[in-house]
């Protein structure tokens, strides 16, 4: 597989919709080992279940699975072993292929661990939202994208959304976006696969990325009926390794550790908010290279270490409140 190839296997891309949270988790595990908790917390959308349930949950959802095995450590990790599947064509023939997340993906991941952080494209997402409940009727009111390429921002997206339904005053408050704002905006509908398109092939980037991802995934699955896939990377986590000496990691703190101004009217709005994690990942990205960090999967190591569920559970919430006191967050 060419470098290009590697690069566009780590972005963002469209799939069909996972039809079981099987298939939905070993997606997940595909992407790295990963622990019961966090793995009922992404595939089932259950923050904050405790340890024991989340285990049952865990082997109920992908312990049968003969590709997919629990470590000592705890965390579950995708096998070599390929394991054959039967795959239904247009036609009601039946075909065998791979089972999801087994050899290949290893084999790419692997592949991609190779490349320079500079060859690599990054999305940088942030979303203005009704709330922060996504699957219960909460919906995006304004989403920006800025893609940085070369070290460098390339361009940036960003449009209102007319979220279809009513806006809470504290929202308002704080985004400063009022319905009459959004009334003749587009719906997410309209705009789903353009926003899918921007995405596609970029290392999907948030400041408390977890958020960000879920919100999206969730409106262009709405928009699309295809699930939105692929790796993402959090600015918030990448702080906490890269500049532990802060006492807060939320974007004003570490924005202002490395001087980057979010002009008092472009703060908690999509495009302002998205502009400053864009640079912050920048700086990020060469205070990385400072300590030999230069490639991907070294990056991507660097990120991961050391975040334990109990850590996410101190987090404070993703919506915005009038009084925030909290060490990270956006």
């Amino acid at each position: 597989m060419d470098s290009d190839s590697l690069i566009a296997s780590l972005g963002a891309r469209l799939k069909p919709a996972e039809s079981t949270l099987t298939d939905a988790a070993v997606a997940l595990i595909a992407r790295g080992p990963i622990a019961s908790p966090e793995l009922v917390a992404q595939v089932c959308q259950a923050i904050g279940v405790r340890r024991a349930l989340a285990e049952s949950l865990a082997r109920s959802i992908v312990g049968h699975r003969p590709d997919v095995r629990q470590g000592p450590d705890g965390r579950w990790t995708i096998t070599t072993q390929t394991v054959a599947r039967p795959r239904a064509t247009s036609d009601g023939t039946t075909v065998t292929r791979a089972a999801a997340g087994s050899t290949s993906p290893t084999l790419t991941r692997e592949g991609a661990a190779a490349l320079p952080i500079s060859s690599l494209r990054f999305a940088v997402v942030d979303v203005e939202t009704t709330g922060g409940r996504p699957g219960h009727g909460d919906r995006i009111t304004e989403i920006a994208i800025v893609r940085v390429h070369g070290g460098q921002i390339v361009d940036v997206f960003e449009t209102l959304v007319n979220p279809e339904c009513a806006i809470p005053p504290m929202i308002t408050q704080i985004t400063r976006i009022t319905a009459d704002m959004v009334r003749s905006k587009p719906v997410f509908a309209t705009i789903a696969h353009d926003v899918a398109e921007r995405l596609a092939g970029h290392i999907f980037v948030a400041h408390n990325v977890s958020f960000d991802w879920r919100v999206v995934s969730h409106e262009v699955y709405r928009g699309t009926g295809q699930a939105l896939d692929g790796t993402t990377l959090c600015t918030v986590r990448l702080a906490r390794k890269v500049l532990p000496q802060l006492p807060r990691r939320n974007l004003d703190a570490v924005a202002n550790h490395y001087a980057v101004e979010i002009p008092a009217h472009a703060r908690h709005r999509a495009a302002g908010d998205a502009i400053a994690t864009a640079r912050i990942l920048l700086a990020m990205l060469r205070d990385a290279e400072g300590r030999d960090i230069t490639t991907w999967g070294a990056l991507d190591a660097f990120h991961r270490a050391g975040t334990s569920m109990a850590k996410k559970r101190r987090r404070p919430p993703a919506t915005p409140s009038p009084v925030r006191d909290a060490s990270d967050g956006a």
